[in-house]
């Protein structure tokens, strides 16, 4: 029996000195290249990570309950710090794969990593502190509780990792969630409501210090860059979205996001980033530029309405109107619409200046202590519309933009004391007959667009009554220099043209001048040519543009690629397979004339990462070749490289190629803007019925670039021969 514990014994050691020769090996080198399916190893990292912690914890009591008196417990103790180094040792292996996934801040990272390893050997050199401890009992409770304290600021740092710095600030929220702001006509639909869903629900497992995935949902321009699967949204496409299509997987799937134990996105929230997106993603877009139909529009409400908006509504002094008198005067021609669900006050609005009469707001007077707000924009009233206004005591806002009034009876407004804001805009009031909206105590600001106020006359009510906003709108300076707006192409989606077919420029401003290079110059004063009508272009032109015109500044150029069709390929066929989620409509993709987009790589695009991009053509009445162009997608932020090399080959059959050109193109020095870059490679001239096509990604992303030493992507959409 004693020989079979001791060759027990010496099996775990030799297993343990084996693994610890592993774990120090892949310390010190590169784990990007490594299987995938071992890199899925890593996530037994936190299952397993308990065991050894708890025997590690174990051992202080033990060292004071067994004095090692007695074969038994000499030998238990054996088995048992034999194994907690085992279990400790595989625990740091497990966790070294589970780091190459780059997802963690890397100082916090680097602290973790030796720590846990320091944990391991310790753990394995406990073993032989115990055979010579029974003589010196001192230096084996000092090496244990060294043991226990490396383990305890190593899981520190793990829980730092996973949870959080303060995951262990106590007297923090069980959750730090952001509050939605009440919405308001400047509310911004991503920074104010967008952002704060991601804050809640995503930032989480997806920020600066803790990136999933390679996404950092910190920013709108890291959002926009993604991760290491693309682009995280699409813009103007919400179906092609990455972070949509993985929130409507299936819960259980592990790719659905949030993930399955966390807290998941409401439908109202999930609705709000389709709309976003298809909106294309504007970081500017307000709440006010939501139309009132609007289906978004009525999300949004519900969703800062139960958070935020009823507690915050204003309070006013008069109880709600009779539902039947509101309903009752609803009609086509006039709504009468709550300012909030909560609040008494109302507004009204008129439509169809066909059927306005001073009748329709004669009879609001059941709901006259109620209104708040009338809207008569464009519609046919005069001065007389001001009598009936009297009756409104409690008229905050109103809205006489594009109505028949001369201002005359102005003055009659001093009876509603409660208006803070009046728009006058496109109507004929005069300076003279506004001065005595001066007088109104509570009056805040006063709308005068295209009204027969001056500049001048504006300056002079500013000063004389300074708590008034008197807007008349932009003034444009007579000496200012206003730029043009660059010229555009009379087609921008086709840029692949047939031979013979003309390239036609165009702008707004009659007038105007356009002029152009095609050998990659930017035009200018004394460099250019002139536009005067449509042009051929022969195979692949950069067309550079500005348009000039006198007494306007020269726009910023505009840029257009244009392809021309080549030689006829029958057929392609990929040789490597893209991504799943990158392969478009095959091999089809190459040869069919559909333009990809660099907003959105899921459309056209064929993306290769873990294999190189390789394509076969064929040509059945093949003509004399060339060159080859391919045309390529550049977009750094989403780790989409030009290839670090293309290498064709030409012959009669795919079995009987020869390299007949080659080309490695320069690569970008720093993150640039997106867009697409055409390649040419020549060629050795000839009859080609097979050409072979490889792009070769870059197998290490460079040293500048936040994903360094990881793969780079190439997307191509079409390739050209000529």
């Amino acid at each position: 029996m004693m020989k079979q514990n001791q060759l027990h014994v010496h099996i775990i050691g030799s297993l343990l000195m084996l693994l610890q020769a592993l774990m120090l090996v892949l310390c010190i080198v590169s784990l990007n290249d490594i299987p995938w399916w071992l890199k899925q190893l890593g996530h037994l990292h936190p299952v397993l990570l308990h065991l050894p912690i708890a025997f590690i914890f174990l051992l202080l009591p033990l060292s004071f309950i067994f004095k090692k008196d007695s074969d038994q417990e000499r030998l238990f103790i054996s088995y048992f710090l034999h194994y907690t180094a085992l279990f400790a040792t595989i625990t740091a292996l497990l966790g070294l794969l589970s780091a190459s996934s780059n997802e963690y801040d890397p100082d916090i990272l680097l602290k973790h990593k030796w720590l846990s390893i320091s944990t391991a050997l310790l753990s394995h050199l406990l073993i032989y502190i115990f055979q010579i401890s029974h003589r010196k009992r001192s230096l084996w409770i000092t090496a244990v509780s060294t043991t226990v304290t490396v383990m305890m600021v190593g899981s520190h740092f793990g829980g730092s990792l996973t949870h959080g710095e303060d995951y262990l600030n106590f007297d923090k929220e069980e959750k730090n969630t952001k509050a939605f702001m009440p919405l308001s006509d400047s509310t911004l639909i991503y920074q104010d409501l967008v952002q704060t869903v991601l804050i809640n629900k995503c930032i989480e497992c997806h920020n600066e210090k803790k990136m999933k995935g390679g996404l950092n949902l910190n920013s709108y321009a890291s959002f926009q860059k993604g991760g290491k699967t693309g682009a995280a949204f699409a813009v103007g496409d919400p179906d092609q979205s990455l972070f949509i299509q993985r929130a409507l997987l299936n819960i259980d799937d592990n790719k659905h996001m949030p993930p399955k134990g966390k807290m998941q996105l409401t439908q109202e929230e999930l609705f709000l980033f389709k709309e976003w997106t298809k909106r294309n993603a504007d970081t500017l877009l307000q709440f006010h530029q939501i139309d009132l139909k609007d289906t978004l529009h009525a999300i949004l409400s519900k969703m800062v309405e139960v958070k935020s908006i009823e507690n915050t509504a204003k309070v006013y002094p008069f109880s709600k109107a009779v539902d039947d008198n509101i309903q009752s005067l609803n009609s086509p021609f006039r709504r009468i619409m709550p300012v909030d669900i909560n609040s008494p006050a109302l507004v009204v609005k008129f439509y169809l200046k066909e059927k306005f009469s001073l009748q329709l707001l004669e009879e609001c007077s059941p709901i006259a202590k109620q209104v708040i707000e009338i809207n008569l924009s464009s519609m046919p009233a005069d001065d007389a519309v001001f009598k009936h206004l009297s009756m409104f005591e409690n008229l905050e806002k109103l809205n006489l933009n594009g109505t028949m009034i001369s201002g005359k009876q102005l003055s009659s407004l001093k009876s509603n004391k409660h208006l803070s804001s009046i728009k006058l805009a496109n109507t004929a009031v005069r300076a003279n007959e506004i001065e005595t909206l001066g007088t109104l105590p509570s009056l805040q600001s006063v709308y005068l667009w295209n009204s027969q106020v001056t500049s001048d006359e504006i300056t002079l009510l500013q000063k004389k009554y300074s708590s008034i906003k008197w807007d008349i709108g932009y003034i444009p300076d007579e000496k200012e220099l206003l730029k043009l707006t660059p010229p555009s192409t009379a087609n921008a989606e086709k840029m692949i043209l047939d031979p013979g077919e003309l390239v036609q420029l165009k702008h707004p401003l009659p007038g105007a001048q356009i002029k152009y290079t095609t050998d990659g110059s930017v035009p200018d004063s004394s460099n250019g040519m002139i536009y005067t009508k449509p042009f051929n272009i022969s195979g692949l032109t950069q067309i550079n543009a500005i348009a000039v015109s006198d007494g306007w500044m020269s726009s910023n150029p505009s840029n257009f690629t244009y392809f021309l069709k080549g030689a006829k390929v029958d057929s392609a066929v990929l040789i490597h397979r893209p991504a799943d989620r990158y392969k478009s409509n095959g091999s089809v993709a190459l040869i069919d004339f559909n333009k990809g987009i660099t907003t959105n790589l899921n459309l056209n695009w064929l993306g290769f990462r873990d294999e190189t991009m390789k394509a076969g053509f064929y040509f059945s009445q093949p003509a004399v070749i060339k060159q080859a162009v391919l045309s390529i997608a550049d977009n750094t932020y989403s780790y989409v490289f030009p290839p670090e090399k293309i290498i064709i080959k030409g012959g009669s059959n795919k079995s009987n190629l020869k390299v007949i050109g080659s080309f490695s193109p320069i690569q970008p020095k720093a993150q640039r803007n997106a867009g697409i870059i055409p390649i040419t490679v020549q060629l050795i001239p000839g009859l080609y019925p097979f050409i072979e096509v490889e792009a070769i990604n870059l197998q290490r992303l460079p040293p500048w670039h936040p994903g360094k030493k990881e793969k780079g992507w190439v997307f191509v959409d079409e390739v050209f021969f000529y």
